[in-house]
C-alpha cells in the first residue's frame, strides 16, 4: 500500500547563496554530502544513485533534472522504488540575514517503509550539506 510522502524539511544555513546552490550543483561537492554521482545542472540531464539495498529502497534510484533557476530553484524526478510511481524532489533557496533558508520538499507516494527511509535520509544529508556549506564559507 503506498503513502503520501508530503515530507517538508527548512535548513538555515550559515553560507551565501552561492555557496549553498555551488553545494547542491557541483558533483564534486554533491558527492560530500549525499551521493557521488554524475550530476549536471541541465534541465533533462539523468543520473542514478547507487548504494546497498535495504528493505524499502532497491539500490538505486534514477533522477532526472526537471526544472533549474540558477541560484535560487532545482526540481528532480526521483524514482527509487519499483512499487510506486516516481516521485518530486525540490529544493528551495532563499537569502536570508546573511544566510540561506533551503527548503527541500519531497512529494509524491511510496510505501512506508521507503517513506520513513526517504525522511530519515533526507534530514541526515541536509544536516551534511549545512554543515559542508558553512565550512566552505568559512
Amino acid at each position: 500500500m503506498l503513502q503520501s510522502i508530503e515530507l517538508r524539511i527548512e535548513r538555515r544555513i550559515g553560507a551565501s547563496l552561492a555557496t549553498v546552490w555551488a553545494c547542491i550543483t557541483t558533483p564534486e561537492l554533491i558527492a560530500h554530502w549525499f551521493f557521488t554521482v554524475d550530476f549536471k545542472p541541465v534541465a533533462g540531464h539523468r543520473f542514478t544513485i547507487t548504494g546497498a539495498s535495504v528493505p524499502g529502497w532497491r539500490g538505486w534510484t534514477n533522477v532526472e533534472v526537471l526544472e533549474l533557476e540558477p541560484p535560487h530553484r532545482m526540481v528532480w524526478k526521483f524514482d527509487c522504488v519499483d512499487e510506486a510511481p516516481p516521485s518530486r524532489v525540490t529544493f528551495d533557496l532563499t537569502e536570508e540575514d546573511g544566510g540561506v533558508r533551503l527548503v527541500l520538499t519531497h512529494e509524491g507516494e511510496v510505501p512506508a517503509r521507503t517513506r520513513q527511509l526517504l525522511k530519515e535520509g533526507w534530514s541526515s544529508y541536509l544536516l551534511r550539506l549545512s554543515k559542508l556549506a558553512a565550512k566552505i564559507s568559512s
